[in-house]
Formats: structure tokens, sequence, C-alpha cells
């Protein structure tokens, strides 16, 4: 009997623990075939936009955790991510059909148009603000 309750409370504990924490794959849950879509875990919200976006709503803005292309692969295929509003400042660039987990810092904007390189090397966690669809990365991508 002392066995059948332990582990009935673990299966309890670890029960708790997967429902606590979104997963990228639970992010990912809605994100429609030719959007750029971006989540937060603040605000547990899901943005999708198949356009270019100038400022992210308050949502995800500078909370990012997550970011997925799922557009729709020739033409203008990958995403910047910018630093800033306005598709200004530093940007990341994410190709066709990928997916970040922002949590591990790994994804930085190292790449600049224009002589604008507020936010260089900073991580894309929780500092992104706008968006805009391209035809590849690189330096100057427009």
């Amino acid at each position: 009997m002392n066995k059948l309750r332990t582990l009935l409370a673990g299966l309890a504990i670890a029960g708790t623990a997967v429902v606590a924490v979104p997963t990228a794959a639970q992010a990912d849950g809605g994100c429609g075939y030719t959007n750029f879509c971006a989540y937060s875990d603040d605000y547990n919200y899901l943005y999708q936009n198949a356009g270019n976006s100038n400022d992210w709503p308050y949502q995800v803005k500078n909370k990012v955790d997550w970011v997925r292309n799922s557009g729709s692969a020739g033409g203008r295929d990958h995403v910047n991510i910018y630093y800033n509003e306005n598709n200004t400042g530093a940007y990341a660039c994410i190709g066709y059909g990928t997916e970040w987990n922002l949590r591990n810092n790994a994804q930085t904007f190292n790449w600049t148009r224009n002589g604008d390189a507020s936010g260089q090397w900073k991580a894309v966690h929780d500092n992104a603000a706008s968006h805009r669809w391209v035809y590849g990365c690189g330096n100057g991508t427009w």
C-alpha cells in the first residue's frame, strides 16, 4: 500500500510539472501555414502574422520566448526579427520552416542594415520588437 501511495504521489508531482511549463511544441499548437509566429511565456500568448509588422503587440514585444517561420517556400520566405520597432536596429534572420526556442539565449541579433547596430549581439530572447519577410539572410537584407 505504501508503494502505491508513493507511486501516485510521484505521478501527481510529475503531472503538475508537465502542465506548468509551456513547451515550444505547445506554443506551436496554432502557428498557421504562411505565418511568422512568436510566443511569450509571460502572457501565454501566440502572435501570428502572414505579413510584416513594424510594432509587435505588447504581449510579445520584448517578451518573446519562441519563434517559428511557417511561411511558404519561395520568394520572401525568411524573416528578419528586429531589435527595435519599425524594422530598425540589428536583426536575426530565421529561415523557412525553422523554429527557435529562445529561452537558451543562443540566437542573437548579429546582422545590421544601413549602419544601425543598436542591439547587435544581444540575445533575441525577450528583446525583439518587429519583423519583416525577406528573400534571404545576411547583412543589409530587406
